[in-house]
């Protein structure tokens, strides 16, 4: 079985795992970076799917890290397993 890369940069997106996108909210909360979205994806060696669902925009920074925290939480998972931060 092939290990699973953390980080993977496709044409310029980085995409994260779970625990290195938690990892990434803490470093942007610390750094007080501003986070637009996420979207959570299934990466395959051919493809890139996403659904609505797996997405979430941000229209305020208010409690943005604690909310995109309970996202990555309650959505990634099974075959949802890359996220992307906007």
């Amino acid at each position: 079985m092939r290990s699973r890369k953390k980080i993977i940069n496709l044409d310029g997106v980085v995409y994260r795992d779970k625990q290195e996108a938690l990892d990434h909210l803490n470093s942007l909360e610390r750094t007080k970076s501003t986070i637009h979205g996420l979207e959570i994806v299934i990466l395959s060696n051919t493809t890139i799917t996403t659904d609505m669902y797996k997405t979430v925009w941000f229209s305020s920074q208010l409690n943005v890290y604690e909310t995109a925290r309970a996202f990555i939480a309650e959505k990634m998972g099974g075959a949802w397993n890359y996220i992307e931060f906007k």
